[in-house]
């Protein structure tokens, strides 16, 4: 079993290392539950991947909203009940929506000096790195949640605004 690691262009403490056997997993897939960053994590580990971001990002970001849908639907039932999401659904929230904002400006996730790749995107919604890093620190929490969401929303009409 090959243990995942992320490159270190994906490293940050918000998205540790799941325990998972790589091998099994599609190289063709957009998205892989648990696992945000899987088609980065071949582009920059092996130059490989479908690259998303580069062939067709409108239908990329298309598939991972509704992945996105049915994540912060769970997410929201589970603190409704005065319960906190479990760490790999608001794990996979968090990438999905570091994924639409970079696919969607043409560019892979890089959570290199973060704050400077944020600065680098032309779309993307206002105030974001003190919204994303408060998400990323307080996701699991109701506040963060709403903010994650709102976020998303932001992005996909900035996508439609912009014909991306």
């Amino acid at each position: 079993m090959a243990k995942f690691q992320y490159v270190k262009e994906l490293q940050h403490d918000a998205f540790q290392p799941p325990d998972v056997n790589v091998n099994e997993f599609d190289p063709e897939a957009i998205f892989i539950s648990g696992c945000p960053f899987w088609q980065e994590t071949l582009f920059y580990s092996k130059k490989e991947g479908i690259r998303p971001w580069e062939k067709d990002p409108d239908k990329a970001c298309r598939k991972l909203a509704k992945q996105m849908t049915a994540i912060l639907g769970t997410m929201e039932a589970r603190l409704r009940m005065r319960q906190k999401p479990e760490s790999y659904l608001v794990r996979d929230a968090l990438g999905i929506f570091l994924s639409v904002l970079f696919w969607s400006n043409q560019k892979p996730v890089s959570l290199i000096n973060l704050k400077d790749s944020l600065a680098q995107l032309d779309i993307k919604p206002l105030n974001i790195e003190e919204r994303l890093f408060y998400c990323l620190e307080k996701g699991n929490t109701f506040s963060g949640f709403r903010q994650l969401n709102e976020l998303l929303l932001e992005q996909r009409k900035l996508i439609a605004k912009k014909g991306v």
